[in-house]
Parts: structure tokens; sequence; C-alpha cells
């Protein structure tokens, strides 16, 4: 019984350190993704109005699939992970989410994404309340984040890699005083191929209002169907990451659960 108290207060203090606020994945949606649909937990509905698509010669919309058709293994469930299409070059299309709380310090925003082609402009932008872009990312002719908006944009040769490629975006809010909050962020290569690990990274300081929604974007790409195109993404969540002081805490109790155990043993 000892033995069993003092795993669970393991997992106690484990689970309360890195609270899983916000989570939804593909696999939630079937076959289908629609303005108004909200799976998961954490999240605002999907707004999926912001597209010039006409069926005739301009093609933009949103759609559940398969991501390896196109780019790297980000399914979830049955083969399936959310993908925006927009082409030809006058063709756009955007998906934006809120979250269901803005995001406060230490609040860390995390999802997959995969580009393969980099023809056209597909990306990410994080926004505040104001619906005022606070950070992007954007590929299209290479890669890059938005300089506009980092302290620090460490320019990165995203080698694409075949059809692999697959990134992982972290996004941390390290100060949320009102008026001049900051961000760090990180995007990775976490599939085998191509240029490994932290491609580019860096701060955002100075920014105005909260940040409670994001979009995924795709434009102008080249004329007809090809998956590589396209913009894909899946696995989003948010979590609450302790502070450094927390961790030296944690392990403080746990050091001081093992002595009890040894000295009741």
């Amino acid at each position: 019984m000892r033995k069993t108290l003092l795993i669970v207060s393991m997992s106690v203090l484990a689970s309360s350190a890195f609270a899983l606020t916000a989570f939804d994945d593909a696999s939630n949606y079937g076959g289908g993704w629609s303005t108004g649909d909200n799976s998961g937990s954490g999240f605002g509905t999907w707004d999926l109005t912001d597209n010039n698509n006409n069926g005739t010669d301009v093609f933009a919309g949103y759609l559940i699939g398969n991501s390896t058709e196109g780019a790297g293994d980000l399914n979830t469930g049955t083969n399936q992970s959310f993908y925006i299409y927009a082409n030809p070059v006058a063709a756009f299309a955007s998906a934006k989410r809120d979250f269901n709380s803005a995001l406060v310090l230490n609040d860390q925003f995390t999802f997959n994404f995969g580009v393969q082609n980099d023809n056209g402009n597909k990306g990410f932008t994080i926004r505040n309340d104001g619906d005022q872009e606070v950070f992007g990312f954007n590929v299209g002719s290479g890669a890059s984040v938005n300089g506009m908006f980092t302290n620090n944009p460490v320019a990165a040769t995203y080698d694409f890699g075949g059809g692999d490629a697959l990134l992982q975006a972290v996004i941390t809010i390290i100060d949320d005083s009102v008026g001049s909050s900051q961000l760090s962020y990180s995007i990775s290569r976490i599939s085998s191929a191509g240029t490994q690990g932290v491609l580019f990274s860096g701060t955002v300081s100075g920014i105005t209002g909260l940040i409670d929604n994001f979009t995924f974007y795709n434009s102008g790409t080249d004329e007809g169907e090809n998956a590589a195109n396209n913009l894909y993404f899946n696995s989003l969540s948010v979590a609450s990451v302790p502070e450094p002081g927390t961790y030296a805490l944690i392990a403080g109790t746990l050091a001081l659960l093992c002595v009890a155990k040894r000295r009741r043993g």
C-alpha cells in the first residue's frame, strides 16, 4: 500500500505540473471539416469562411485527409489530418480559431504541420484580441518567420527533404504583462529526412492585447491538384508549462517522498 501511495503522489505532481488545457486533432472530425465545427476541448469553433473559391477557375478550401499524400505523417486516427488547398495564383483560404481563454504566462501552444512544395504562400499566424498578427511563419520561395514581429529573426534553410516534410511549432507565453507581453517560438523538423532539430527560434516582445486566436492559411499555389502544394496540420494542444523553480520544487518533493518511504520501509 505504501508503494502504491508513493506512485500515486508522483503521478499527481507530474500531471499538475503539465496541465493540458486545450487539445484537438483531425480524427475528431471524421471525413469532413466545416465552419462552426468544434471538436476537442479548450478551443472555439472553426471559421472557414475566408476563401475565394468559385469552383470554376479558383479552387480553395478545407478538407480532412491523409497527410502522407503530400507531406510527412501528421495523421491521427485512420490517416486523418487537417489540410488547406488553394490554387492557382489568385486563390486563398484561411482557417481561423479562437482559444477559449486567452493565453497567459507559461501557456504553451503546440501543433504539427507539414509543407512539401514552397510555391505560393502557406503557414500560420498567432493573433491578439484585436485580430492583429503578433507572430507569423510562412513558406513561400523558402521559409521564414515574420521579421516585423521577432526580436531575433534567425534565418534557416528548410530543405523540404522529400515526402516526409514534417515540422512542429511551439509557442510559449513568457510574459503576460498588460501592454508588453512576450512569447517565445520554436519551429523544429521532427521527421527523419532533411535538416534536423530547431530551424527557427526566438522571442517576440511588446505585444499589445491578449493572444486569443490563430490562423492557418494557403494561397496562390501552382495550378492543378497536387497534394504536395497543400498545408497540412494536426495535433493542436495548449498546456501550462511550469517555470524552472517549479521543476526544482517537484524534484525536492519527490526526494522527500522517497526518503519518507525508505524510513517507513
